[in-house]
């Protein structure tokens, strides 16, 4: 079980401005003395002159108020390792879901988008069934296993044993029966289960030595699809690595930091199984019994974290 806190110190800057102003004195004129001509008449004593002043009042100007722009205090990509297990939701990731809203997408449903290691019988399928078990301190997670349980034994045409970021986007690999001909399979899955959530689980099938940026580039459009239908992709590490360098969870975390989406971060729940949770008898690839037990919980977790956040903004529902 996991535990992660997030503290965020949020400063705030006020901005104050004095206006001065300044007055003049009057001074009185001189008298002068002199002598009135012969000829002069004076005016009669009721008469009187009406002097007309107007005043130009002074305005003192405004002062203009330049806002501060909000700091990022995300972790930059490089630091994806010591991102945390459970995301949070970004602004950005809440006007994905209201436009999913919008288009009309199907509330409470996820999808998934990943290899074998994919299958609803392996990930978050067992939600579906009852041989799971909650704990005293994660009841409140029962709520989203029945909100969302028709998706947890979901057979998403966008997982498929051996299915890669590009393939994913191939047509090649969509099922021709219920797909059309230029559909791949995150387009079909997209049209026909029109999901509000998309889990997106690759990586793992790359080999050593394959360049990591065009990897990279397939996951930008597949990332990309996904917003367009309106549904909010969820992006994961991995606990593997098979391409040496840890370019692949890089590149993952570089993705989800440019479109400000969601990443649970597989491999740091994973960085504290024996062996990472990797079976050392399967080319460390595959994971072992008790690292699928934390990646289920994991990912349910992020549901759970993710799901709550949304329908506070609008819940749209049963």
């Amino acid at each position: 079980m996991f535990r992660n806190g997030i503290l965020w110190t949020v400063s705030f800057m006020y901005v104050l401005a004095l206006a001065g102003c300044s007055s003049a004195k009057m001074q009185d004129p001189q008298a002068a003395t002199f002598t009135l001509p012969p000829s002069f008449t004076p005016l009669p004593a009721t008469v009187t002159t009406t002097l007309t002043v107007t005043v130009t009042p002074t305005l003192t100007p405004t002062p203009t108020i330049t806002p501060t722009a909000t700091p990022d205090t995300r972790l930059k990509p490089r630091d994806w390792a010591a991102w945390p297990v459970i995301p949070t939701v970004s602004p950005r990731a809440k006007e994905i879901y209201l436009q999913g809203i919008k288009l009309g997408v199907t509330p409470r449903t996820f999808s998934v988008v990943g290899d074998c290691q994919s299958e609803s019988e392996i990930f978050l399928g067992i939600y579906a069934t009852d041989r799971y078990f909650l704990g005293s301190d994660y009841q409140y997670l029962q709520e989203t296993i029945d909100d969302f349980y028709s998706s947890f034994s979901h057979k998403s045409i966008s997982v498929r044993d051996g299915l890669s970021a590009p393939s994913a986007l191939s047509p090649l690999w969509a099922d021709p029966q219920v797909c059309q001909p230029d559909e791949n399979p995150v387009q079909c899955e997209l049209r026909l289960n029109k999901p509000m959530l998309v889990f997106i689980n690759l990586g793992t099938v790359w080999r050593e030595g394959a360049s990591a940026d065009k990897y990279e580039e397939y996951l930008r459009q597949i990332v990309e699809l996904i917003i367009a239908s309106g549904a909010v992709p969820i992006l994961s590490t991995k606990a593997d690595n098979v391409e040496g360098d840890h370019s692949i969870n890089l590149a993952t975390a570089r993705v989800a930091y440019d479109y400000d989406i969601p990443l649970f971060n597989f491999w740091a729940a994973a960085d504290r199984l024996p062996n990472h949770g990797l079976d050392p008898e399967r080319n460390d690839i595959y994971l072992t019994p008790d690292a699928w037990d934390v990646r289920n919980f994991v990912a349910l977790k992020t549901l759970d974290a993710i799901w709550r956040e949304l329908k506070a903004v609008y819940d749209p529902g049963k």
